[in-house]
């Protein structure tokens, strides 16, 4: 494993290239490929439900795709979506940047290009930041939900993976 080194916000956006996600891992720069058309699909549906769970959940704050967390370990991720309790940001307004501590919900919709080594270091990274972590893979038809003591309940079609408190997730609603 490689010597980390922590980026400013101006660097690690300096870093990427236009019209092109990327993320801080390991001390590298990591360019991710566009989503596909059906992995666009299942984070806008997640996002869906995000939002209508957000109306009625006031102390939490829910984020789509892009938005730039930091790891205690210097790394900078975007989930797909991510789930923050609203107290966390304290009195003042969201950040116009990234948001400097990591999500407490991270999602993560598993592409057939991500690779096994690249998913699991993620999961890693997730795991000792304390994130909740929720992946959901549109090929095996499955959500993985981890929690931060790496207990993985792993949940079939037609059985909601409960997230928090009112807020389910069935593979079968993420998929068209």
């Amino acid at each position: 494993m490689g010597t980390k080194t922590a980026l400013s916000w101006e660097e690690f956006l300096a870093a990427g290239k236009p019209d092109q996600r990327w993320e801080y891992v390991e001390g590298k720069v990591v360019f991710m490929s566009p989503t596909g058309t059906r992995h666009g699909r299942v984070i806008h549906k997640i996002s869906e439900k995000l939002a209508w769970w957000e109306s009625l959940a006031a102390e939490w704050v829910c984020f789509g795709a892009d938005v730039v967390f930091s790891m205690a370990s210097g790394e900078w991720l975007c989930p797909d979506a991510a789930i923050v309790r609203r107290a966390r940001y304290g009195s003042a307004s969201l950040p116009v940047g990234p948001t400097l501590f990591p999500p407490d919900v991270a999602f993560e919709v598993i592409s057939p290009n991500d690779k096994d080594d690249e998913i699991q270091r993620k999961r890693v990274l997730y795991q000792t930041n304390g994130v909740l972590q929720v992946w959901v893979d549109p090929e095996k038809r499955t959500i993985e939900v981890i929690s931060p003591n790496g207990a993985i309940r792993l949940f079939l079609e037609g059985e909601t993976a409960v997230i928090l408190p009112g807020l389910g997730l069935d593979i079968s609603s993420l998929l068209d």
